[in-house]
């Protein structure tokens, strides 16, 4: 038959798992997209700014902006200048929609007039044909006309390129000759506004410009004057960028073959199971004490390497989700502290309860606290009195009664004795059928633990035994009392708990137990009912009084003899 999983083990893997599944719910709703796209954005910030080698912008700024719209034909002289300057090519990011003058649109046509410029339109027909001047003309002479529209989140921020847009090419891909069935892509930004070089329209216009700034490389002409509202907000952050920016960004993203793309759905799959799971398992390591601690532990290491690794994969190209596996790390965390806690302190409480019935309640609330505490019972060797009390007469009665009422009488008795134990701040160690082990001086210290344990025996057999016999004459179980003998004996213990992790006990052994459990069976063989060791009887003091000598008595195991005395 096959071996079922434990409980602890079934339990943490649903734990993880539901965290995971809640998480994995969430994002594929859509309610982790703004979390996520933040989380991206901070990539960006932590990978800072990159070189954009290959293209430049030439920006409308205010000083050209004073004078716009100006002529086409100061467009056209500044596409003359940049081919002329050996512009590799020309993104033209302009909307020129309708006619203006004849011999200006008539210039800016013939400036067209070459491969290496491409015009940009965010307009478009409904039968999808470019909405720009003199557009059959332009596709006649063969003029590339491409889309400087770019899908926006719903935050209003540009993130990604589309290489199509409503049938039209982007203007990027077309500028960059590249694919414009490539599909959507994320814009690798080289930095926050003003990475790229900027010069001045009115610069280029005049020919005060660096040739070389431009020779070789792909220029994007464009608004960057704030005035002209064609600034967007990026992920590269620093303020809003101008259009002309974002779409040398595009340029550059194209020619570099779109060095960032989003990891397989799979990875994503599976590092929300791990987030979720990470935690739970981590319970399971070591000892159940420690499980709090290893959870919150291992939620902080998750949470420090997914970041660390998003972050590396992003500077590597992948863009890994962050805010799925962050959710179901958290979750799984929590759940994780939650449920351990919860065993923890059931698993707490029902040691305290186990415990109170050996020790008084004080003792129990001192050693076993409530709360997250540790318990506080260290092992460790201490000098104590023990006492040892055996019911006298017990398994004769046992044989004639129902196994009812023998336990009922068992429990009768047991408890009477426990109370005069619990009365005087002593500890019950173990019931050893109709045998009581006591100790006075453990688990805490108790200066006067002989004094105690005199007393307690002495409430055994004046008080409580007389109640017990009292009860089973009254309840006709037995038809004479029964007595008991009691030894104790004083000397150095060694407490704590003994056990395994499923169960755990309280222990105080030693050479004292022995000899407390050998003198109380003298009381078969001598005149007395409380036999004292010289060791217990030399702490009590006054409390002595009334105790007369019996004698050295030779025990069993103990190669000298004890001296002991007894209670009048």
């Amino acid at each position: 038959m096959p071996r079922r999983p434990p409980a602890r083990l079934v339990r943490t893997l649903v734990v993880g798992l539901l965290a995971a599944g809640l998480a994995g719910l969430l994002a594929a709703t859509g309610t982790l997209a703004g979390a996520e796209r933040s989380l991206l954005d901070a990539r960006y910030h932590v990978r800072g700014a990159h070189p954009a080698p290959d293209v430049v912008v030439v920006g409308i700024d205010e000083d050209a902006a004073a004078r716009f719209p100006f002529s086409r034909a100061l467009h056209a002289r500044v596409i003359t200048q940049l081919l002329a300057a050996g512009a590799r090519a020309i993104a033209y990011d302009v909307q020129f929609s309708t006619p203006r003058d004849r011999a200006g649109d008539e210039a800016l046509l013939r400036a067209l007039d070459d491969p290496r410029v491409v015009l940009g339109t965010a307009e478009q027909f409904r039968d999808g044909t470019p909405a720009v001047l003199g557009v059959a003309r332009l596709r006649r002479q063969g003029t590339r006309i491409g889309s400087t529209l770019l899908p926006v989140d719903d935050d209003g921020v540009w993130r990604r390129l589309d290489a199509r847009v409503q049938g039209l090419p982007a203007l990027s891909v077309l500028a960059a000759h590249g694919d414009p069935d490539a599909g959507t892509h994320p814009l690798d930004f080289a930095g926050p506004p003003g990475t790229i070089r900027e010069l001045p329209f009115l610069d280029v216009l005049h020919g005060r410009f660096e040739r070389a700034a431009v020779r070789g490389r792909i220029v994007v002409v464009g608004a960057t004057a704030p005035t002209l509202k064609d600034s967007w907000p990026t992920p590269a952050g620093g303020g809003l960028m101008s259009g002309a920016e974002i779409h040398a960004n595009a340029v550059q993203t194209v020619l570099d073959g779109y060095p960032l793309a989003d990891a397989p759905a799979a990875v994503a799959v599976l590092l929300v199971l791990a987030a979720g799971l990470l935690a739970p398992l981590a319970t399971l390591a070591g000892t159940p004490s420690r499980a709090l601690a290893q959870a919150l532990g291992a939620g902080l290491l998750g949470a420090l390497a997914l970041l660390g690794g998003a972050q590396l994969a992003f500077d590597a190209g992948a863009i890994v989700p962050v805010a799925a596996p962050l959710l179901a790390l958290a979750l799984g965390t929590a759940s994780a502290v939650a449920l351990t806690y919860a065993f923890e302190v059931r698993a707490r409480r029902r040691l305290r309860t186990t415990f109170e019935r050996f020790v008084p309640p004080d003792v129990a609330a001192e050693l076993l606290p409530d709360g997250d505490a540790a318990p506080r019972l260290e092992s460790r060797r201490l000098e104590a009195t023990v006492l040892f009390c055996d019911l006298r007469g017990f398994t004769t009665l046992a044989e004639r009664l129902d196994a009812e009422q023998v336990i009922a009488v068992l429990n009768r008795y047991l408890d009477a004795v426990s109370g005069a134990v619990f009365a005087h701040g002593g500890t019950v160690v173990s019931y050893q059928g109709d045998g009581v082990l006591a100790v006075f001086g453990a688990p805490l210290p108790q200066p006067d633990h002989a004094e105690r344990a005199l007393a307690a025996a002495r409430e055994v057999l004046d008080a409580a035994l007389p109640r017990f016999n009292a009860w089973l004459l009254e309840e006709r179980l037995a038809d004479a009392p029964l007595d008991a003998g009691i030894g104790l004996n004083s000397g150095h213990v060694m407490s704590g708990f003994v056990g395994g992790e499923r169960r755990l006990e309280y222990a105080a052994v030693g050479d004292a137990t022995n000899v407390a459990a050998r003198l109380q069976a003298l009381a078969r063989e001598a005149d007395g009912r409380l036999f004292v060791a010289d060791s217990t009887r030399a702490r009590l003091g006054a409390a002595a009084e009334g105790l007369r000598r019996h004698g050295p008595v030779e025990l069993k195991g103990r190669s000298e003899p004890v001296t002991v005395w007894v209670a009048g």
